[in-house]
């Protein structure tokens, strides 16, 4: 968001004086995402097997054997994944990409990091077995909390994942020009909304329960979720791995031929599934 609409830097300023009053309209500005937005990268994708989950869930398959789970982010869609699921096919997995809650053809209008582990929670169960799940951006952290949760795959890649949703809460706020009474009036609406605090949704409370091996991938250059991120994840989790990129930013770290290697690498490492 590199200019803010005058409507929006006009509310942002009105937090000053009444932030309680703005605070929903960020809220929904927050959790209702676009859905014609077309984030780089953006790749023709081959015909894929529609696969109706239930509950709305619309997931796209691609490809024959071990299962694979891949997750967008917040305004993402699945041909961003389009390098890695032609990787992913080459190995002989099968690609299995999400339209998580109020995208692509997945019914909804609110994501909220509730929805979103909901989503994931019932994707790897109608899914099972899954061998292994890719995130990227908010998508690889709802993946984190999913599999730490319930289990339902062997191994995790997450791909410019943040590791606490209250400091992405605190960088939307930041972006916008709230007050500091505007962002926490802004944050206690969506945890009001989504009905946990957002303290729950950190690495650190779950890093305990996380018991299969965790690839993070993150760019030193990540404008939108900062590479200390990850960090902290690979500082929290016995079990992770980390690489750093330099030059790729957010996004076009999944459309780069080394991180596409890595990370197929990492998740084909085992051919037996497991349950997290």
């Amino acid at each position: 968001m590199s200019a803010i609409p005058l409507p929006i830097a006009a509310l942002a300023a009105a937090s000053h004086v009444a932030p309680a009053l703005v605070a929903p309209f960020f809220r929904r500005l927050m959790l209702n995402p676009r859905r014609d937005v077309r984030p780089a990268p953006h790749f023709d994708l081959p015909e894929a097997e529609r696969i109706d989950l239930g509950d709305g869930l619309v997931a796209w398959r691609s490809g024959t054997g071990p299962t694979v789970l891949l997750v967008h982010g917040f305004e993402g869609n699945r041909a961003q994944f389009g390098a890695i699921i032609d990787a992913l096919v080459e190995r002989g997995l099968s690609a299995v990409a999400l339209d998580v809650p109020a995208h692509g053809e997945s019914a909804g209008h609110e994501l909220t990091a509730v929805r979103f582990v909901a989503a994931i929670e019932h994707a790897l169960a109608g899914l099972a077995p899954v061998h292994a799940v890719i995130g990227h951006s908010l998508g690889g952290a709802a993946a984190l909390y999913a599999l730490a949760k319930t289990g339902g795959a062997a191994r995790a890649a997450l791909i410019a994942a943040p590791s606490s949703l209250r400091r992405e809460l605190r960088r939307f706020a930041e972006i916008v020009g709230l007050s500091r009474r505007g962002t926490e009036a802004f944050i206690a609406s969506v945890e009001s909304r989504v009905g946990r605090p957002a303290d729950d949704f950190d690495v650190r409370h779950i890093a305990a329960d996380v018991h299969l091996p965790v690839l993070l991938v993150h760019d030193q250059n990540d404008r939108q979720v900062p590479v200390l991120e990850s960090a902290r994840a690979a500082h929290m989790l016995d079990t992770a791995e980390l690489i750093v990129t330099r030059g790729l930013g957010h996004n076009r770290l999944l459309a780069d031929a080394t991180v596409v290697s890595s990370v197929v690498d990492f998740v084909a490492a085992q051919e037996t599934s497991g349950n997290g």
